[in-house]
């Protein structure tokens, strides 16, 4: 056997010194290396898993958020609704009583207009008539009073009748 340094590959042949010797270099710089990899990697899965968690967290919350608030636009939603019908129906209760105001206004217009033509109607006959009565009067009188001598006579008598009828009448309304 010489002396030389050297490994020996053959298994069978080699002793457990160089075989330990070998494994403790492998380990030591490998396992250092798989180690700090390993480590590295350990440490990136928990920082994504805390990033994650963290994601998690924060997109519940802005859920929980929405959620709230698609509640509280339901919820003034029903009340704008409700409030709108309340609305609907008021102004349509307020149509409808302007309505019966400016009907019955209309009705009481046009039972004063049918009222003013009734007296409109009803003066103008009473002119006529009178008009009549006093042109029958006068050709009565003209006919009574006959020649001008007749005339004074029956003037006179007349102008007494009519004095005895505005006393009697003058007594009557002071009872």
């Amino acid at each position: 056997m010489e002396n030389s340094f050297g490994l020996n590959t053959n298994i069978f042949e080699t002793n457990i010194l160089n075989l330990t010797v070998v494994i403790g270099i492998v380990v030591t710089f490998v396992g250092d290396a798989c180690r700090i990899v390993l480590d590295k990697r350990r440490r990136t899965i928990l920082s994504a898993m805390q990033d994650a968690e963290n994601t998690e967290k924060e997109i519940q919350r802005r859920l929980n958020d929405a959620k709230d608030a698609v509640a509280t636009a339901r919820g003034r939603a029903q009340e704008i609704r409700i409030q709108a019908l309340k609305t609907i129906e008021r102004e349509r209760l307020a149509g409808t009583q302007q309505l019966e105001k400016d009907l019955q206004r209309i009705r009481q217009a046009g039972q004063q207009s049918i009222q003013l033509e009734y007296q409109r109607a009803t003066r103008a006959r009473k002119q006529t008539i009178a008009k009549m009565a006093l042109t029958a009067a006068e050709s009565t009188l003209i006919d009574i009073l006959g020649s001008p001598e007749e005339h004074s006579r029956k003037h006179i008598e007349l102008n007494e009748v009519y004095v005895r009828y505005s006393l009697r009448q003058l007594r009557e309304n002071k009872r």
